[in-house]
């Protein structure tokens, strides 16, 4: 991987985070907190505070070198006040972008792998900044997914784009552009 590969792949995170603060913006609170039961058991407000407590763990992490993403802060303002999450993006906006001056792509990271029934405690794997941002991003989308779900369930019109991977955008507009 290239450095020029890694500011790629921030630029897709920036992208990715950008598209939950325009979302946002179009939301009023008791949207973003109300849970749509009984098709869901989670906010758009969960999902979000979810997605940014990975972004959180890694820029809390990344100077140390060791990612870990079992200890979320789980911030519950974040559930809630769709202005406080706004903010919580634009810091981790800051951090990418100040990443692309800094980072190298064959800078090495470990992750604390999760203290699962079949993972010993403190089990260490080794990545790399370019793997974890795949990570951060690809765990955006999938949660964006979910999010769709909820907006459209609720009458609130989203993109044909949000919650899609960027894999099956590219495979759309090939088979698209070949038909």
């Amino acid at each position: 991987m290239t450095d020029e590969h890694l500011v790629g792949l921030i630029d897709s995170n920036l992208q990715t985070l950008h598209t939950a603060a325009q979302l946002l913006k179009t939301l009023k609170n008791d949207q973003y907190s109300h849970i749509q039961r009984p098709h869901f058991e989670s906010s758009l407000g969960k999902h979000l505070r979810h997605i940014l407590d990975h972004y959180l763990c890694f820029r809390r992490d990344f100077a140390k070198g060791i990612i870990d993403y079992d200890q979320r802060q789980r911030d519950c303002q974040l559930e809630i006040d769709k202005d406080y999450a706004l903010c919580v993006i634009q810091q981790i906006v800051h951090f990418l972008e100040g990443l692309k001056q800094h980072a190298s792509a064959r800078q090495c990271l470990r992750v604390l792998m999760c203290n699962d029934v079949d993972v010993p405690e403190g089990e260490i794997t080794e990545s790399s900044l370019g793997r974890e941002l795949q990570f951060l991003q690809g765990h955006s989308v999938h949660h964006y997914a979910l999010m769709a779900a909820i907006l459209r369930i609720s009458g609130h019109a989203v993109g044909h784009d949000f919650g899609v991977a960027p894999s099956t955008l590219v495979h759309e507009k090939t088979v698209k552009e070949s038909a």
